[in-house]
């Protein structure tokens, strides 16, 4: 029903911008040179995108932030509900779980989130103080496996990267023991912003990212991708087209920031459940 050859006529996956702002100041990331605003998207905007993508595509995977952390969004849950109310079948988020306290998760949980995942990107509390810059590692593991006794629905998710790539095996070792399921992925640059110890690779193929996915801001700009952070590249807004209008003309074209782009590596996450 969505695909014509290699198009994909509505994205698969849809990232949505419900907040921005975020409480940590991660090595990893550019969050602490956001160009942004701090705000929610507007919930009007937000609905108008939840019902576009129940109507032509419920089963794609919406992730409910993608540039903040959740637990700062204080009607996270309503949205999450909303979602799920209108049909969705996939409405996932991801945290840095710092804020994530149990009884706060258990409205996530009665919301009818369908999974949970949780960046943690270290074995050794030593190593995390280095790339979760801001965080308490001792309280994420423990807010993890609080989140754990709500739903098996939750993924700890390592960045790798040259601080805690010798953790790796460790990491899945430790988290696979007492049944929690690991993702695994590459450190993206957000596109040339952060230095993540690679030299671009040119891609010989079309971006995952940018041929599967839809990136839209919180004051309803689409981003080129999700490694724009800062929607630099802007290739639309969904205030002024549908989501459906704004896709079809990114599958038209290929944005020149692509050609030199490595992110597209980053991709190629791998799962230990």
């Amino acid at each position: 029903m969505f695909k014509a050859g290699w198009v994909v006529m509505f994205p698969k996956i849809v990232l949505i911008d419900n907040f921005n702002g975020c409480n940590l100041k991660c090595s990893i990331c550019d969050h602490v040179n956001m160009t942004r605003p701090i705000k929610k998207m507007d919930f009007a905007l937000y609905v108008k995108i939840i019902d576009e993508i129940a109507e032509k595509n419920p089963s794609a995977r919406v992730w409910e932030i993608f540039f903040g952390d959740p637990f700062i969004c204080n009607d996270m849950a309503e949205r999450i509900r909303y979602a799920k109310d209108a049909g969705l079948t996939d409405v996932v988020l991801n945290t840095n779980g710092a804020l994530m306290a149990k009884e706060r998760s258990r409205t996530y949980v009665d919301a009818g989130l369908d999974c949970m995942y949780v960046g943690v990107d270290a074995f050794k509390k030593e190593t995390y103080d280095k790339i979760r810059i801001g965080g308490d590692f001792n309280t994420v593991l423990k807010n993890v496996m609080d989140y754990r006794e709500l739903t098996e629905n939750i993924f700890v998710q390592f960045v790798e990267t040259e601080l805690n790539i010798d953790e790796k095996e460790d990491f899945i070792e430790f988290w696979k023991s007492i049944g929690i399921k690991v993702k695994i992925r590459p450190m993206v640059s957000w596109i040339g912003l952060v230095d993540n110890g690679k030299d671009a690779k040119q891609n010989t193929d079309t971006c995952y990212w940018y041929k599967n996915s839809m990136s839209i801001c919180n004051d309803g700009r689409v981003a080129l991708c999700a490694c724009d952070i800062h929607c630099r590249f802007p290739v639309g807004s969904i205030l002024e087209n549908s989501i459906e209008e704004v896709w079809k003309k990114m599958q038209l074209e290929e944005s020149d920031v692509c050609k030199t782009c490595g992110d597209w590596e980053a991709a190629s996450a791998k799962y230990h459940v």
